[in-house]
């Protein structure tokens, strides 16, 4: 289930069939936990002797038996022949007739389909049918106060001091990475080394042999973090060793590291630099400039607009932190666990969406895997509750909104629409599609009440280099499902 597949279950489709006859049915639903519904349904016999006949009935006109033309063969001798056949079809009739009228009268709202095990309802020979299932439904809360929610708006000027920063970042693009041979690392230079990470007890949990990596005030890896390492490496030469800290994500396999503190020894090998480009002439001609006060015009475009973004973000935070707040529901821990990798690529899209640069989403990305099961958590109860929103103002996606939505991202990539579409459908990316257009409508429409206080923004975040590496080694086969199982 992904809240875009959440979302389809909700579309109420019109059909100009006449109704089917309802069965005699005995239903018992019970709560079997946080989000899911535990369902005993038993068919009468009646029913089932109905369903036969009729089941028999169609293959006796079709059924092609030795020395009778079709549809000619006596009763007795068709059943005789096709018995299980017959008995397969009663079955499945029954089942998918009487989940249909469940789903109708009872209003379930499921988010899966349900937890059935067909192959073991066997069809008895006498008496009814009784079968169990477990049904995934979508939290039940009462639709949270949105109107009139009071933010506090960040506003912030670019500077100059700003667009210079910028400017050197994207002189970068262009640059060379050329060996640094005197004086020790400063942030922007590139550093070789290996990393040993160790655990409370002094032995070591992982190593990573000969990084190569930016030095930034924060590394990032894949479950977790290095939050002061440009303070630590700073200064550092080739065959020095440095200490730091790291800080452990709440996703590890082993349930004894998660969120902890562990001490990182770093060994340097190599130092490199940024050797920026020189901005002349041709340089500026080959990237599409004519000066460069036009690059620092676009340059410091960009920025306001990021600026703007962030701004944004800040405020559908608070506004998602309030309804979040207001509105108290679990979920099941397994429904969390199944949107763990969703969860990375559907926020990685929005962000891409919002402006953000390559290396921020993979910073981004990285946080969520670290942090995946937090963040998943979240991420479920803020579409829960939009989707709630949405419902009470009838708010829909279409497939023109779609459609609308891949023409938007082609043009703001610069891509062919051709191309977004197929990357969309290959990914598997159109649900949270859906799913991102729902609930930025829905939370455009809270936005549209809320009463704004501006505020001094905070400075921006620190720069952050990315790896691909854990500080964790990975999990043996089925070690991280025992992991989760057993929580």
């Amino acid at each position: 289930m992904t809240p875009g597949e959440a979302h389809e279950s909700t579309t109420v489709e019109t059909s100009t069939e006449e109704p089917k006859r309802k069965l005699d049915l005995e239903v018992q639903v019970k709560d079997a936990g946080a989000c899911k519904k535990h369902i005993t349904i038993t068919i009468p016999r009646a029913e089932i002797d109905r369903q036969y006949e009729e089941s028999l009935g169609s293959l006796q006109k079709e059924a092609h038996v030795p020395g009778f033309r079709p549809g000619r063969a006596p009763k007795t001798l068709v059943v005789k022949r096709f018995k299980k056949q017959v008995a397969d079809q009663v079955k499945s009739a029954l089942l998918m007739e009487s989940l249909e009228q469940v789903d109708r009268d009872y209003q379930l709202n499921p988010i899966t389909q349900p937890k059935l095990d067909v192959a073991a309802i066997e069809l008895p020979e006498e008496g009814p049918l009784a079968f169990d299932m477990e049904v995934e439904v979508r939290p039940e809360f009462p639709l949270p106060s949105y109107q009139g929610l009071k933010v506090k708006r960040p506003v912030r000027t670019v500077s100059d001091k700003d667009v210079d920063t910028q400017y050197e970042r994207f002189l970068e693009r262009y640059a060379r990475i050329v060996p640094k041979l005197e004086g020790g690392a400063e942030i922007g230079d590139y550093v070789t080394a290996d990393l040993t990470f160790f655990r409370e007890d002094g032995s070591t949990l992982n190593e990573v042999k000969e990084i190569q990596f930016r030095l930034q005030p924060e590394l990032r890896f894949q479950d977790g973090r290095i939050s002061k390492m440009g303070e630590a490496l700073t200064g550092a030469k080739p065959s020095d060793v440095r200490e730091v800290e790291a800080e452990l994500g709440t996703s590890i396999a082993d349930p004894d590291l998660r969120g902890k503190t562990v001490k990182v020894k770093a060994t340097i090998h190599d130092l490199k630099k940024v050797e920026l480009p020189e901005v002349d002439h041709a340089f500026l001609e080959s990237i599409g400039f004519e000066s460069v006060d036009e690059l620092r015009e676009a340059v410091r475009d960009a920025l306001v607009r990021r600026v703007e973004a962030q701004q944004r973000q800040a405020v559908r935070r608070q506004v998602l932190d309030a309804l979040i707040e207001a509105t108290p529901f679990d979920l099941p821990a397994d429904l969390v666990s199944r949107q763990e990798r969703s969860t990375a690529s559907r926020l990685a899209m929005e962000l891409r969406e919002e402006g953000f640069s390559p290396e921020e989403v993979r910073a981004r990305q990285a946080e969520i895997r670290a942090n995946a099961h937090e963040m998943t958590l979240r991420s479920l109860k803020e579409f829960f509750i939009l989707a709630k929103v949405a419902e009470a103002e009838s708010i829909k996606v279409e497939d023109e909104d779609l459609e609308a939505e891949v023409e938007a991202m082609a043009e703001r990539s610069g891509e062919n629409v051709r191309r977004v579409r197929a990357r969309v459908e290959k990914e598997g990316l159109a649900d949270a599609l859906a799913t991102q257009i729902l609930e930025r409508r829905a939370l455009d429409h809270i936005l549209k009440s809320v009463e704004y206080e501006d505020v001094a923004a905070d400075e921006p975040e620190v720069a952050v280099e990315t790896l691909d590496e854990a500080a964790s080694p990975a999990p043996e086969a089925g070690e991280g499902e025992e992991a989760a199982a057993s929580e």
